[in-house]
């Protein structure tokens, strides 16, 4: 059994959003200006492209998601709805 250490292309792209959804909250806590009116515009389209990757994503595609995820994170990023 071969061990890929690189992500899967859905659970990387996953990955991106989920540091996009993190510098968002990081501009909205700040209330830095400009930053945090396009962070409050941008969030929702990230959290909806998260979501749909994830529901997309077999088990074990979103297992290895949640084992690359900050561990507070995975949990909470994972709840989401089921199709």
């Amino acid at each position: 059994m071969n061990h890929d250490p690189q992500p899967s292309t859905r659970v990387a792209e996953a990955l991106q959003i989920h540091r996009s959804i993190a510098a968002c909250h990081a501009h909205l806590a700040r209330s830095d200006g400009i930053h945090a009116l396009t962070a409050a515009l941008m969030l929702p389209c990230y959290r909806a492209e998260f979501e749909r990757l994830v529901l997309a994503m077999s088990a074990a595609e979103r297992n290895e998601l949640m084992s690359l995820l900050p561990i507070g994170e995975a949990r909470q990023s994972l709840s989401l709805p089921r199709a």
